[in-house]
């Protein structure tokens, strides 16, 4: 297996992309960029440039129905829990199957992925801003548990906090990553999307309340310049990238220009 760089891996994640952007304009489905890939393409037109993943975020009516009517190919695959119980997350992965993807932080998966693009679908929140708080909470509680479940040893060299924390993965261990993947799915299905005032990516609340995004910024879509093709954004996507990283257009210091994810990718 040969090694992808970072730019080889960005270029095979745009094929994706514009694979998912055919499917979703010849079968009527929503989507928007999202997270890292829509700030990259308001401040860049492009990746941003340490990035190596790309997120759009699918309402959930239409993410259901993606997942039902999507069809694998030699090439391309979908990932989502509701196909297969062994897939380890909440939210469905566009993989292209002649790469492999590996994270040297977590243990190996029962389910081979490839370099792929995050699919997130978009759930309503409470209208109640400290209900939804509470959401978020347990979410995020829930997708700590399922990240114990999938590591390797704990991550500290101090004998005691290595005890504590091995007692603590062998419980999520034991109660198994589909159980707290179930547990998040429960969340994001409570709350109706008619009518609430805060829509998100509930399935992966990783900015935790900052998720929590005013419905109107979903209300339409634009389309946005990204490497050169257009791709749809969500109406309100300045709001949107406020939310999530306040005033977003400067570039961050050099130190922290690098990729949040621990992975490695091959051409088979």
């Amino acid at each position: 297996m040969k090694e992808l760089t970072l730019q080889e891996i960005q270029a095979i994640s745009l094929d994706i992309l514009k694979v998912f952007d055919a499917f979703c304009r010849e079968n009527g489905i929503r989507y928007f960029l999202s997270n890292g890939t829509l700030l990259g393409a308001v401040r860049y037109k492009k990746f941003i440039p340490w990035d190596d993943d790309i997120d759009v975020l699918v309402p959930r009516e239409d993410y259901d129905r993606l997942i039902r009517i999507f069809r694998d190919d030699d090439r391309y695959r979908l990932f989502a829990f509701e196909k297969n119980r062994d897939y380890p997350f909440p939210f469905a992965k566009l993989c292209d199957r002649t790469t492999r993807k590996v994270d040297v932080v977590y243990s190996r998966r029962r389910v081979d992925l490839g370099v792929n693009i995050d699919i997130f679908p978009l759930d309503a929140f409470h209208s109640d801003p400290a209900k939804a708080g509470r959401e978020v909470g347990r979410i995020r509680r829930y997708m700590a548990c399922l990240g114990y479940t999938k590591i390797h040893r704990p991550m500290t060299d101090h004998i005691g906090e290595r005890a504590v924390w091995g007692v603590i993965i062998a419980l999520a261990k034991m109660m198994g990553g589909q159980y707290f993947i179930k547990k998040i799915l429960q969340e994001c299905r409570r709350v109706p999307t008619a009518g609430s005032a805060f829509l998100g990516a509930k399935a992966w609340c990783m900015y935790g309340t900052r998720d929590i995004i005013p419905a109107e910024v979903f209300a339409d879509t634009v389309e946005l310049e990204f490497e050169g093709a257009l791709f749809h954004a969500p109406i309100g996507y300045d709001t949107y990238l406020r939310y999530l990283y306040g005033d977003y257009l400067p570039e961050p210091p050099k130190e922290k220009q690098k990729s949040h994810h621990f992975i490695k990718a091959y051409r088979l």
